[in-house]
């Protein structure tokens, strides 16, 4: 502590107010920690910013799929987290199917694993105009349509979460057992580490 008065009792006044005053200026400037939080934070999409499609996923042994895009069509970035609710409908024969939220399956979805532990579910963020996000919907498919507990389905509701409406995606799909949904990861692929 000696040293350190002795050290400062050799700058100049002017020159130590300069250095006083220059280190309050960073110190100011500096985000605090709930301000740098905030400046990152990007507000959840809402419905009218989002364009919704659906893409087949390439299938495995008894298995199908579609991966679900969710694309942002507005001039604000905006976030996407958790998992849509989809419903698959036929409305010829007015059978649907709600899908069960998984964390994976066998074609996709967050396999974010840590050392035995699950880790927290991605968040997605779209940036302006085309930023893109997306999660599966999957189904066994080994059967006909007439065998029970097969349901042909024709249509896919999606309701993003917090939505209000569910966008409509024209899929045909003949759901034999499982109808499984992931949660919403970043990329285009459906699934995500």
């Amino acid at each position: 502590m000696r040293q350190r008065e002795l050290w400062l009792k050799r700058i100049p006044g002017e020159i130590l107010a300069a250095l006083v005053i220059a280190g309050l200026f960073v110190a100011m400037t500096l985000p605090s920690p709930d301000h740098a939080a905030s400046a990152v934070a990007v507000p959840n999409c809402v419905e009218t910013q989002l364009a919704v499609t659906g893409v087949g996923a390439p299938g495995g042994s008894l298995h199908a799929g579609v991966v679900i895009h969710y694309r942002n069509v507005s001039a604000t970035a905006c976030s996407l987290t958790g998992y849509s609710n989809v419903v698959g409908v036929n409305f010829e024969t007015g059978k649907s199917r709600t899908g069960k939220h998984v964390t994976n399956g066998y074609l996709g979805g967050w396999m974010g694993y840590m050392k035995g532990k699950t880790e927290p579910l991605p968040l997605a963020v779209l940036r302006a105009r085309d930023g893109e996000a997306s999660s599966m919907v999957e189904w066994a498919d080994g059967g006909t349509d007439q065998q029970p507990g097969c349901s042909v389905l024709t249509s896919l509701w999606v309701n993003v979460t917090g939505g209000s409406r569910p966008f409509s995606l024209n899929e045909r799909m003949l759901v034999c057992g499982y109808f499984d949904v992931t949660p919403i990861v970043p990329g285009v692929t459906g699934s995500a580490r």
